[in-house]
């Protein structure tokens, strides 16, 4: 299941304009799920439910096959479940499990894969990890969204604010905005899930 659902943005960004069918088909809850990843250095993954194994990706069946002998349920896996995908060639992301039997994984239609250069046990070992989002974590994602969705880029370059008879509105500067363009007290919310990793 993906950061946060679009019925739940509008639960959490009451103030919204954006329908949830409107905020499912403008694909911002990927756009922000991703944009939490970096800003943070963490995909949310499980020590605990998580394999490596050499796989095979078939792009046309949408699925993930482990070597024979192994059973994602048997890690941890689940239907319905995201998933972090590292070290492979082409397919390293956050995907959604639609179904599990034995040791083959079928994607959400949503999500997809590459066939890899090696689709055998002669390939390189990939890492899949469970990911498990923290629920206060929807909260700033929806703020994002509705971010995104609402304010960003409605504004002329450099403008502060501007009336208009009794009404006015006021825009963010350098100092209240950070890097990624979000204002900075809903990107502050994410400090304590920011990871340092070496390389």
């Amino acid at each position: 299941m993906a950061i946060i659902t679009a019925t739940a943005v509008t639960i959490y960004a009451p103030k919204i304009t954006a329908t949830a069918g409107t905020i499912t088909s403008s694909d911002l809850i990927d756009v922000v799920q991703e944009r939490i990843q970096m800003i943070t250095n963490n995909y949310f993954n499980s020590d605990d439910l998580c394999v490596s194994s050499a796989v095979t990706f078939n792009a046309t069946a949408n699925t993930i096959t482990l070597d024979v002998g192994e059973n994602w349920e048997d890690y941890g896996f689940q239907a319905g479940d995201d998933f972090l995908i590292y070290r492979s060639w082409r397919n390293d992301s956050v995907k959604t499990i639609l179904s599990l039997a034995d040791n083959v994984l079928t994607l959400t239609t949503a999500c997809s894969c590459i066939d890899e250069r090696y689709n055998s046990n002669n390939g390189p070992i990939v890492y899949f990890s469970v990911v498990q989002w923290p629920k206060d974590i929807q909260y700033v994602a929806a703020k994002m969204i509705w971010f995104d969705y609402d304010y960003r880029d409605k504004n002329a370059q450099q403008l502060k604010s501007y009336s208009l008879g009794p009404l006015s509105e006021s825009f963010g500067s350098a100092n209240v905005d950070d890097e990624y363009g979000y204002p900075i007290r809903v990107i502050q919310s994410l400090d304590k899930y920011k990871i340092a990793r070496l390389m």
